[in-house]
């Protein structure tokens, strides 16, 4: 039996260590889990409430539409007349498919169903009528049943519109209740981590000290110890590395005693610790770009490309078609300009590897004056609805688990790019690629 040379207090502590990074792993987990669950039900409100709202604006332009044929005499207002029932019976399909588990909104939305129903009989009387009597038809239009149905389909999708927000308001702050808590019971949780590791390091130092370590080394141990405490309190990426490091003793030595679950939690603690160092790298080379003064020089930006596209294919073996194009030369600084490129080249890579033929084209072309760069490719794109999002950091608009990346790297590009007073732009379709284009602004004597 492998005998232990560890203090007793110091194992016990590691021991607790150990739990206490079991359960962030564990707690992480199914708080992201709820987040995910809490926004999608928020989005779904609110599409609801926009459907809601369609739905009524169908219903008021039915009425207008209607008037202004009996007033005009027009044909074709009935052509638009049926685009706007065509409108309305989408909404409704599209209300009661996204309200099937509210057995309330469905009620509503089946009256909703049967009052539109009599609406649109009452209108085709109407039209009917106009070509005999057009002040009869005039008169019916204005009549009670004709006005007391419309107010009854306004009440009903007020009511609908009522509950839906406050159903939104309630994830709303139900969600904001659990960030908070979950940054409390977080945060409480990493610093009795530190505080336990390093009270573990220290018994750990004086025990080896006393027994196995000489003096001169165990001067040379307090004072890698003095600087890592520093570090917790100064720098994120030290504590990180340590979670880590311990972890993986951690799984190597009592990996077997752990089982399955715990194995399974301690690869979450360690994949979400190199996630969150690679986070602050980036933020770092975010946040250290602001400092550096721009050195201009010529730019072989074919060159450049073809450089970065042979690295890549080196390191990913994949089978991309690369269609390059023309690319002009430009001025700007060399080294930032590479990182500009390989990001973006880095982009199309990752999110179009999942399609059977990726394809990636690279080009230029000249428009006001200056050149415009471009690359595309034929990956899953995203809603430009969500563009504002795509150069701020940490948004995504793809899920982390699909597409790994730190939510910075197209931030980094926006701002070097807005450092050579140029401008970047995205266009881009659900599953049918994106395509980036930027220029940059050689310098003025």
């Amino acid at each position: 039996m492998m005998k232990l040379y560890l203090d007793k207090k110091a194992l016990l502590g590691f021991i607790v260590a150990l739990s206490i990074l079991i359960l962030l792993g564990y707690f992480s987990y199914r708080n992201n889990n709820h987040f995910i669950k809490s926004r999608e039900l928020s989005f779904r409100a609110t599409k609801v409430l926009n459907h809601i709202e369609q739905a009524q604006t169908n219903t008021v332009q039915l009425e207008e539409i209607l008037a202004k044929y009996l007033l005009t005499g027009d044909s074709f207002l009935l052509e638009s007349y049926d685009e706007a029932v065509k409108s309305a019976t989408e909404h409704y399909k599209r209300l009661l498919e996204m309200t099937r588990d509210n057995a309330l909104q469905q009620g509503r939305i089946d009256s909703f169903r049967v009052f539109g129903i009599k609406k649109l009989e009452l209108h085709k009387e109407i039209i009917n009528m106009y070509a005999a009597s057009k002040p009869k038809a005039e008169s019916m239009i204005n009549s009670s049943p004709n006005k007391n149905l419309s107010v009854k389909i306004a009440e009903l999708l007020s009511k609908m519109r009522d509950q839906e927000e406050e159903l939104l308001n309630q994830r709303m702050k139900r969600a904001t209740i659990e960030i908070s808590y979950f940054q409390t019971t977080f945060s409480v949780l990493m610093i009795s981590t530190f505080l336990i590791l390093i009270a573990v390091l220290l018994v750990i130092n004086r025990s080896f000290r006393a027994r196995l370590i000489a003096e001169q080394k165990a001067q040379i141990v307090n004072e890698e110890l003095e600087s890592f405490t520093y570090s917790v309190s100064h720098d994120l990426r030290a504590p990180l590395r340590s979670i880590r490091g311990f972890t993986e003793i951690l799984q190597e030595e009592y990996g077997t005693t752990l089982g399955q679950e715990g194995n399974r939690l301690l690869h979450i603690v360690m994949r979400n610790a190199s996630r969150m160092g690679q986070l602050i790298d980036d933020l770092l080379d975010f946040s250290r770009l602001g400092k550096r003064t721009l050195t201009y020089s010529k730019i072989q930006v074919g060159q450049l490309v073809t450089e970065i596209i042979q690295e890549l294919i080196a390191q990913t073996h994949g089978n991309v078609k690369w269609e390059i194009q023309k690319l002009d030369d430009t001025y700007g600084d060399a080294r930032m300009m590479r990182q500009v490129w390989e990001n973006l080249i880095s982009n199309s890579l990752k999110y179009s590897k999942k399609v059977d033929k990726p394809t990636i084209e690279i080009g230029s072309f000249p428009k006001h004056g200056t050149t415009v760069y471009y690359i595309k490719d034929n990956g899953v794109g995203f809603d430009m609805k969500y563009s504002d999002k795509l150069f701020k950091v940490f948004q995504r608009l793809h899920n982390i688990q699909e597409f790994e990346g730190t939510g910075v790297g197209l931030a980094l590009v926006h701002r070097i790019i807005s450092k050579h007073n140029g401008v970047i732009w995205a266009e881009a379709k659900v599953n049918e690629g994106a395509s980036f284009f930027f220029y940059i602004k050689n310098p003025t004597v």
